[in-house]
């Protein structure tokens, strides 16, 4: 597929021959995401306390080795490989080394220390048995065979050395990268500003919670449910609240929006609906990239740009907008924050309980319930699959993933998988 950009799309849909703005597939909307999204460039100096669920700024480079001292990567004894005798592993034992309290080995030759893990290697010492491997008889260990020279010994830069990159520009920090940075002693990085993300939800049956609900209304649960998404991201978010189905008043707060956030996330109104003002408000102060995705649940689903914002119009069924917020928002957030690459969510594979069959034509997110047994990971979707069913969803721990050209999927065949875990 060749290069597009956001003029392209602005001026001359036809431009590209497999675009299709009323069906757009879901491997082609990543495609289309990763090239037309422009990171923030904002950057700042952070403790590595406050560091997790951003991105790095520059690369992070080491000032020292990793570990920055041969130590033991057990509990045992260490000695000299070579002080070893044929047929006759005996040797004395001459003192204890801790870890954080090195001993002097000038004069010490053919015999061993215990040593804890962690403590660091006597210098001329280049061998360590494990402490459940050996006999203690009087003042000497003795074992049966014959160990590796250099068994058991982490060496000095094994782990990062000096001057290495540790962790790449763009990579999203999680505790791991906060323990490895405070390992090298950096207490400081530069990272990219957070996004400033506006949200609101639409539509006349929406009410709110505490309000009595009558028939044909439904409570606002977009708003919390994408609101918890982004804050277990660690970001920032301006709640602007539920609006009318009114074409001036979503125009006026669409333009507002756009000043205020670098990106806007709206629920409901994005269909065909003779209520569904949406696109049509998004074409008059701004530009609509592409709308309507083959995938199911999660059809109407708007993507555009009003000034410098970013839009993301989701649809207002919840499992639709849960749907979509995971599979194209949540990796277009971290893209914008610096991230150097979109990132789709990981799959697993596992054996499929029960035969699936339907239409084919959409990429379908199924969801599903995963459990280990004896046999391996087994995998079964749940009866319930209507986009307004969030229950389901929250009875579910996994998404089954059906590909637009797959119309039938066998029972104990393996089949894609996307865990709920890490991914919610």
């Amino acid at each position: 597929m060749k290069k597009i950009n956001l003029k392209d799309l602005y001026e001359d849909k036809g431009c590209l021959s497999e675009y299709d703005p009323n069906s757009l597939s879901y491997d082609k909307a990543i495609l289309y995401l990763e090239q037309l999204i422009q990171p923030i460039k904002k950057t700042k100096k952070i403790s590595i306390e406050d560091a997790e669920g951003h991105i790095l700024a520059t690369d992070v480079k080491s000032s020292i080795h990793v570990p920055n001292y041969d130590n033991s990567a057990m509990d045992g004894y260490v000695f000299r490989h070579q002080s070893l005798k044929k047929n006759n592993n005996k040797v004395k034992l001459f003192a204890k080394i801790l870890a954080g309290h090195p001993v002097d080995s000038n004069k010490t030759s053919n015999v061993c220390f215990k040593i804890m893990t962690g403590g660091m290697i006597p210098k001329g010492f280049d061998t360590v048995i494990p402490q459940e491997l050996v006999k203690i008889d009087n003042d000497f260990i003795c074992f049966d065979f014959q160990p590796k020279k250099g068994a058991n010994i982490r060496k000095t830069g094994e782990d990062i050395s000096k001057n290495e990159v540790a962790l790449k520009k763009g990579t999203y920090l999680n505790p791991l990268h906060i323990g490895l940075l405070a390992s090298l002693g950096i207490s400081q990085i530069k990272v990219f500003e957070h996004l400033k993300i506006g949200f609101f939800s639409t539509g006349d049956e929406v009410v709110q919670l505490g309000e009595k609900i009558k028939p044909g209304q439904v409570y606002d649960s977009n708003r919390y449910l994408i609101k918890s998404f982004i804050r277990k991201m660690n970001l920032h978010f301006n709640d602007y609240g539920n609006l009318s189905d009114n074409k001036s008043k979503l125009e006026k707060q669409l333009k507002k929006a756009s000043e205020e956030n670098d990106l806007i996330i709206t629920t409901g109104g994005v269909s065909v609906g003779e209520a569904d003002y949406m696109k049509e408000v998004l074409s008059n102060i701004g530009k609509v990239l592409f709308w309507k995705m083959s995938i199911k649940p999660g059809r109407p689903m708007a993507f555009g740009k009003i000034k410098k914002s970013f839009y993301f119009g989701l649809p207002g069924n919840p499992v639709s907008a849960a749907v979509t917020f995971l599979q194209f928002v949540k990796p277009s957030i971290k893209l914008m924050m610096g991230k150097s690459r979109f990132e789709p969510t990981p799959t697993l594979e596992a054996k499929l309980g029960q035969k699936i069959i339907r239409k084919k034509g959409r990429t379908e997110f199924i969801r599903a319930h995963l459990e280990k047994t004896v046999k391996g990971y087994h995998v079964k979707p749940l009866t319930q699959q209507g986009s307004g069913m969030l229950k389901s969803m929250s009875d579910a721990n996994c998404f089954i993933f059906m590909a637009e050209k797959e119309e039938v999927l066998e029972k104990n065949t393996n089949v894609k998988v996307i865990l709920f875990d890490g991914l919610i």
